[in-house]
């Protein structure tokens, strides 16, 4: 139990931590992005800037100045004369044809032009950036300029510089933030399980010596029980019958076979906790089973004026795989806790439930049935719904080895309430 809570428990601290790890590398991630569009609008000023500074001065050959700065410095222009000829236009592999960007940017940016300038003073006219987004998501940065030359010609300029997409931005950062998250991960892997060990080791420390007391405290009590009651059968050979020596020799042989149950109870619990109980493995018959177990208990029924009923499936059951004994054992501690809390000419139901992968065995009681606030710890050790223990005959550890029983079978166990009142018990088992 402890190792699961400790599972738990790091899964749960990794899952918290790995969360706010990741939260922390996405906002770094959007001041990446952020950074990175501020940095491209940047770049297309400057560029823009020293692209018309150098037209001003020398207009006489634009296009060898406009390649390089498309080869070298990926930036994208389309300039035309004062006439609205277009003198040079880029010719980029973009994922948009660069003659649909230049339409799209002309219908999105308030353009300038030389034509609606000619009555202006002689001077250059740069425009603020703006964005445009092409036929296939990509996005570009465009600044529209009217040139004045030195000679006195005018030139209509507009400048394309296409943004860094998020996913681009991400593919490239990538191997840091995962090296950063794959590191931050086995740190926090590691730390939660030293750290969970060590708050864990007192705890592990008293239970182990619980554990280890409860076993050998049942099996040293085995030998003083043999002895009592071989002795109390001698006392009973030399007393004859005597009637108060025969009451006396009948209370210790009740009370003998009651701490005999427990201790052998106990065993069986010390047993699960240090893993040392083994499965005997075998194809059983699932009728013979339920016909022994129904003919098991159908005294112990009439004798409390309980009838017991045994509802068998018309099909043929499937041969189950696996250990008879532990299974015949839980199905008699929900017979046993059946009778106990059934009132007198009520009956008991042995039932069975049947799909394509699993077999469900049930036994229903009608009587009170169990209350909302005992419900949550019935499966738990010692734990009785009668608080004040007036009936001696449980000790509140068969369901507990129900449940143990089940786990080392592979299946499950629960309860749910009996139609008209009462509880019914199931075991579902795998069926292979």
């Amino acid at each position: 139990m402890l190792k699961q809570l400790q599972t738990r428990l790091r899964i749960f601290l990794v899952v918290i931590f790995m969360a706010v790890v990741s939260l922390i590398l996405g906002f770094s991630f959007w001041n990446t992005w952020q950074a990175s569009q501020m940095a491209d609008i940047s770049y297309i000023q400057r560029m823009a800037s020293l692209i018309i500074y150098q037209l001003e001065v020398d207009a006489s050959a634009p296009e060898a100045l406009l390649s390089d700065y498309e080869r070298e410095m990926n930036v994208y222009t389309i300039l035309k004369d004062s006439t609205g000829q277009v003198l040079y236009q880029s010719s980029p592999d973009t994922r948009t044809d660069f003659g649909t960007l230049g339409k799209i940017a002309q219908e999105s940016i308030d353009m300038v032009s030389a034509g609606n300038h000619a009555d202006l003073p002689k001077i250059t006219d740069q425009g603020g950036y703006g964005e445009i987004e092409g036929n296939s998501h990509d996005r570009y940065y465009v600044i529209p300029a009217v040139i004045s030359t030195k000679s006195g010609q005018w030139y209509s300029l507009v400048l394309f510089y296409e943004q860094t997409s998020i996913r681009e931005l991400l593919l490239r950062q990538l191997p840091a933030y995962g090296s950063i998250w794959l590191l931050a991960f086995g740190c926090i892997l590691l730390v939660s399980r030293f750290l969970l060990r060590r708050a864990f080791e007192p705890t592990e420390r008293v239970l182990k010596g619980q554990k280890d007391f409860v076993a050998a405290a049942s099996h040293e009590l085995k030998s003083p029980l043999a002895v009592i009651m071989a002795n109390a059968e001698a006392i009973e050979t030399i007393g004859g019958q005597e009637p108060q020596i025969q009451n006396h020799l009948s209370v210790i042989d009740t009370e003998c076979m009651r701490m005999s149950r427990l201790v052998r109870d106990m065993l069986l619990l010390a047993s699960s906790d240090a893993d040392k109980w083994t499965v005997h493995r075998q194809k059983i018959n699932i009728d013979t089973l339920l016909i022994t177990l129904f003919e098991a208990y159908e005294p112990v029924c009439k004798g409390k004026s309980i009838q017991l009923k045994l509802a068998l499936e018309e099909t043929e059951y499937p041969r189950l795989d696996t250990d008879q004994e532990r299974l015949f054992q839980i199905l008699s501690i929900f017979l046993d806790n059946a009778v106990s809390y059934s009132p007198e000419n009520s009956s008991i139901e042995i039932q069975t439930r049947q799909t394509t992968k699993e077999l469900t065995f049930l036994v229903a009681d009608h009587g009170k049935g169990i209350a909302k606030a005992d419900q949550p710890f019935i499966f738990d050790r010692f734990y009785r719904a009668d608080k004040s223990h007036t009936d001696k005959s449980h000790f509140g550890l068969g369901l507990s080895i129900a449940e143990e029983l089940a786990k080392i079978l592979a299946g499950r166990i629960g309860f749910e309430d009996t139609p008209g009142g009462g509880a019914t018990f199931f075991l579902t088992l795998p069926i292979k």
